[in-house]
């Protein structure tokens, strides 16, 4: 793995722990990532576009996860407060969100591995 790949990685772990509080204590719809956070979701769409670009499969599915899930939060955002589409746009939150854990877990095995 190169140095380039660490060091992102490294950038990407507090940018996720914010994510996880976002998440967890932000009412749907209101998680603001994009514009309360501004640095930290330029830091995390830059990241998840190098991994995306990275010629490893699993460092790719981290990637494309990263960018899922910022898309999800984005979109939910934008949905209508009540009803079926805001519910809906929640759940897609934490549908990418699951991806994205399962896509580290296989890296973290890939990288056991080699």
């Amino acid at each position: 793995m190169s140095d380039n790949i660490t060091v992102a990685f490294e950038r990407a772990v507090p940018i996720a722990a914010l994510l996880a509080e976002i998440i967890t204590y932000t009412r749907p719809g209101k998680y603001g990532f994009r514009t309360n956070h501004a640095e930290q979701y330029e830091t995390w769409t830059e990241t998840a576009a190098q991994f995306e670009d990275s010629g490893t499969h699993a460092i790719k599915t981290v990637g494309y996860h990263m960018r899922r899930l910022s898309d999800a939060l984005e979109k939910a955002d934008s949905a209508v407060d009540r009803g079926r589409n805001a519910m809906r746009q929640t759940l897609t939150v934490h549908d990418a969100l699951r991806k994205l854990l399962r896509a580290i877990d296989r890296y973290r095995e890939w990288v056991i591995r080699n």
